[in-house]
């Protein structure tokens, strides 16, 4: 597939502060790519480089093959942002699409209600000041819809979010990208969401890519556990090694056994720790998730 966008060893200062650290990243055509990061790891200083609103330090930008900053601008046209859009508070949604739409020289009015009907808010007459957040999310997306552009980028859109409105906004991104083909950048702190969505991620910490990974490699390095809490741990133990051959056992305190090897069964492991007059208080099997992934990554949930 087609390289929508390439960076190469990009960088930005402020100062003697490297706020992007010598940067590569590639977005193919249709990805819905999860870029991931605490705040203040460089996420939003990257996306507003890539648009053209923050001149890199060094290094390079491509975006749809273009070799130079001259043609990346002509190829900007092909893109839609949302990077804390602002909305007159005393207009109505449709009447702020129509301000972007004639902002943006797109032609047509049936634009501004297209996108709004994608976005479930073509019916809503009330001024933007009395939105909701989630509403008001969904009003940012569809500005950034308009003109229908091959790539869209999302900052921190289901931030501050109800359940409701992440789930209407993750809906919107699939919409997007398995009806209409578009490519999609979208950057997050919440990790459980993008793992719903994304088909790559970049994980960003300190300004610097730790690691660029697909949808399947990541489920292929993490892992399955099996977590066992019983009376006795020791002769538990004992017995999966004996009767089930298994090794790869890790005792973390008094009740609870925690086995790495991927193993299925549950029912027959809990049937044989009863009739060997073990006492089984839980198991379980448990698969690490993007998050503990992201934390073993950077060292640890308080790595500052």
């Amino acid at each position: 597939m087609e390289n929508i966008i390439k960076i190469n060893g990009l960088t930005k200062k402020f100062g003697n502060f490297e706020a992007v650290s010598n940067v590569n990243i590639e977005v193919k055509e249709k990805d819905i790519y999860g870029l991931i990061g605490k705040n203040g790891a460089g996420k939003t200083t990257l996306l507003r480089m890539i648009m053209g609103l923050s001149s890199p330090t060094s290094g390079n930008i491509s975006l749809f093959g273009g070799k130079n900053e001259k043609e990346n601008a002509i190829n900007r046209k092909k893109i839609g942002f949302y990077i804390g859009q602002s909305f007159f508070p005393y207009l109505n949604a449709k009447e702020n699409i129509e301000y972007h739409r004639r902002m943006k020289g797109v032609k047509g009015r049936k634009e501004t209600r297209r996108v709004l009907e994608i976005v479930g808010l073509k019916n809503v007459n009330k001024p933007f000041k009395s939105f909701s957040m989630g509403m008001k999310q969904r009003l940012g997306l569809a500005a950034a819809m308009l003109g229908n552009p091959e790539l869209i980028v999302l900052d921190e859109p289901i931030n501050g979010l109800d359940p409701q409105g992440i789930v209407d906004i993750r809906n919107i991104i699939n919409i997007l990208n398995e009806e209409y083909n578009t490519t999609i950048i979208v950057s997050s702190h919440i990790l459980s969401e993008l793992d719903l969505v994304a088909s790559k991620f970049g994980i960003i910490d300190h300004g610097k890519l730790l690691e660029e990974i697909s949808f399947e490699e990541l489920h292929k390095k993490t892992t399955s556990a099996i977590i066992i809490k019983v009376d006795n741990v020791e002769k538990t133990r004992n017995i999966l090694n004996d009767k089930f051959n298994i090794e790869n056992i890790n005792i973390t305190n008094h009740s609870t056994l925690i086995v790495n090897d991927n193993i299925d069964h549950l029912n027959i492991i809990n049937k044989t720790m009863v009739e060997n007059n073990i006492d089984v208080f839980e198991i379980y099997k448990r698969e690490s998730s993007l998050e503990d992934y992201y934390f073993d990554l950077i060292g640890g949930k308080n790595n500052d």
